[in-house]
C-alpha cells in the first residue's frame, strides 16, 4: 500500500514491488474489496491508489461478517481433518496444510487491518477509541481461530508442527506498509 499514494499503473507497481504478478494481483483484488484501495481504468490500464478514508462503522461491521464467515468454514475443515500429522509423523498432512494456509492468510488480512486502523488513528482519521475497539475485535478474532488450531491435537509434537507453521509463514504487523 506504501506504493499507491499516487495512482500507479498495475504494470508499473508490479516492478517497485517486484514480487509474482499473479499474487500482487489478487492482492490489490482483495485491497480493493476491502476498501483500502480504489481504482481508476484508462485505456487498456488498471490504476491504483490507497484510499485513506477511514471505513464506517458499517463497512467495518461488513468485513467482520466476512471474517467471521470465512473463519467458521475453517473451522468446520479443521474439524474433518481426520487427522493433523502424516502417518510417519514427520511433518503435517497436506489437508492440514492446505488449512493452515487458508487459516494463515484469514490471519495476514485481520492484521492487515489492524494496521490499516494504526495508521488511521495516528494520522486522525479515526478515533483512537474507535481504532482500539475494532482492533480488539480483530485480536479476538484472531485469537479464536489460533486457538482452536493449536487445540485440534494436544500431543506436544503436533503442537511444535503447527507453531513452526505460523513461524515459518507469519508476517508481522510492521511489514504492512502504509
Amino acid at each position: 500500500m506504501k506504493e499507491t499514494s499516487n495512482w500507479i499503473s498495475t504494470n508499473d507497481l508490479h516492478k517497485k514491488i517486484g514480487t509474482d504478478k499473479a499474487q500482487m494481483i489478487e492482492s490489490c483484488k482483495a485491497l480493493l474489496a476491502m476498501g483500502y484501495l480504489k481504482t481508476n481504468p484508462k485505456q487498456n490500464k488498471l490504476f491504483y491508489r490507497k484510499e485513506d478514508k477511514a471505513q464506517s462503522e458499517f463497512d467495518f461491521t461488513m468485513l467482520m461478517d466476512a471474517f467471521e464467515m470465512n473463519q467458521k468454514t475453517e473451522l468446520h475443515n479443521l474439524s474433518q481433518l481426520s487427522g493433523i500429522m502424516r502417518n510417519d509423523g514427520k511433518g503435517l498432512r497436506q489437508k492440514c496444510l492446505d488449512v493452515l494456509e487458508h487459516v494463515n492468510e484469514e490471519v495476514r488480512r485481520a492484521n492487515m487491518v489492524k494496521a490499516k486502523l494504526d495508521y488511521q488513528k495516528k494520522s486522525s482519521l479515526i478515533s483512537s477509541s474507535v481504532a482500539d475497539e475494532r482492533i480488539k475485535k480483530l485480536d479476538t478474532y484472531i485469537e479464536k481461530i489460533m486457538n482452536a488450531v493449536t487445540g485440534k491435537n494436544k500431543d506436544d509434537v503436533t503442537i511444535k508442527a503447527i507453531h513452526t507453521y505460523f513461524k515459518q509463514h507469519a508476517i508481522k504487523s510492521e511489514e504492512f506498509k502504509i
